[in-house]
């Protein structure tokens, strides 16, 4: 293929994928816009900008929604700050409070 000729790529559907197309990867669901196209050993590649890596368009499905890095950054920070408040109140919850240790031994006899 001449480095002229446009690249021609469609995702699993047969909808067309050209830069600046939001995809998501079937197989983890990651979402986000293609940057580049390429083909390589009879196959068609896109970059996906969430990732930087390269997919297999066929495992790609076009989609509408927002691909936005910035909301993903959002998103991790909201649910990191749950995590941490969960481990903090299972950490309280084990927490044994005011145990005393009896050393003494009685025996059953």
């Amino acid at each position: 293929m001449e480095a002229s000729e446009p690249i021609v790529a469609s995702d699993l559907y047969g909808h067309p994928i050209k830069v600046g197309t939001v995809v998501r990867y079937i197989t983890t669901r990651t979402l986000g816009k293609v940057t580049d196209l390429k083909v390589e050993d009879g196959k068609t590649w896109a970059l996906v900008d969430s990732t930087q890596l390269y997919y297999d368009t066929h495992y790609l499905t076009v989609t509408d929604e927002r691909a936005s890095s910035d909301e993903d950054e959002e998103s991790v920070k909201i649910d990191l700050a749950d995590v941490e408040k969960k481990i903090k109140d299972m950490e309280d919850a084990l927490k044994i409070k005011d145990v005393q240790m009896d050393s003494s031994c009685e025996g059953g006899g």
